[in-house]
């Protein structure tokens, strides 16, 4: 028995030693969404594509929303990931949990799994969750004969009948995986969201994101490869440190 979340996170960059700064997981029951206080600032990537920078006011540093120019009221990464468990702790009921996220890089499961082993709660993060379902790589497959590109923009358009999404905040990327994922395991059978708010997931739904789940064990396994990959790299920094400096 699953049950699936559809899940996000921001983060400071897209480097493996980056940090989290919002994580996001959606049902069609409730929410979770949590601002982290990152000790990094963001790259400017990082600020353009989540509307958050961070901001020093007297000698405090926060995290604000450049959209609303508000201050976001946040946690830090350890207290935030144990609270994003015992949220999943209560949708799992007797079973486990899938995780649904949108993205083409995966890089999503391997940085929220080192995050997690960084404090010591990947143990209690595998008794939960089974494993992760990319949406990007099912849409492909699914769509691959009706859109050119499968961006959340465009399967929202096309899927969802939202003709503008915000992609800026990791909830409504949550959110947008989650139903994605509904549509396309529902096919033409009924509309979207025909069960009500509030539905559970459908057992074609379930049985979609299954099919299309990569374990945590493979996850951890494309994280340890990663490492290695990334070892290698800084095995060649001496070799090229006077070319890159001279290329500045």
């Amino acid at each position: 028995k699953y049950a699936l979340v559809g899940w996000d996170m921001d983060t400071t960059g897209r480097r493996l030693i980056d940090e989290i700064c919002q994580i996001a997981a959606y049902t069609p029951k409730q929410t979770y969404s949590q601002y982290i206080m990152p000790y990094g600032d963001l790259n400017p990537g990082a600020r353009r594509r989540h509307n958050v920078r961070v901001v020093t006011v007297g000698r405090y540093r926060m995290l604000k929303d450049t959209n609303t120019h508000k201050i976001l009221k946040t946690k830090s990464e350890v207290s935030a990931l144990s609270e994003f468990l015992d949220w999943l702790e209560k949708e799992k009921g007797d079973g486990s949990v899938i995780l649904i996220y949108h993205e083409p890089r995966r890089l999503s499961p391997t940085m929220l799994l080192e995050a997690l082993t960084r404090y010591k709660l990947l143990e209690r993060f595998k008794s939960i969750v089974a494993g992760f379902t990319d949406s990007y790589a099912l849409a492909a497959d699914k769509c691959k004969a009706t859109v050119k590109s499968v961006s959340l923009r465009v399967l929202a358009r096309v899927l969802l009948d939202a003709d503008s999404l915000a992609v800026d905040s990791a909830l409504d990327r949550a959110t947008a995986a989650y139903r994605i994922v509904e549509h396309l395991a529902q096919g033409e059978q009924q509309e979207v969201g025909a069960g009500g708010e509030g539905a559970a997931a459908s057992k074609d739904m379930v049985e979609t994101a299954r099919q299309w789940a990569r374990p945590v064990h493979t996850e951890l396994d494309a994280l340890a490869t990663l490492k290695k990959l990334l070892e290698r790299q800084n095995t060649f920094r001496p070799v090229f440190a006077p070319l890159l400096r001279s290329a500045r």
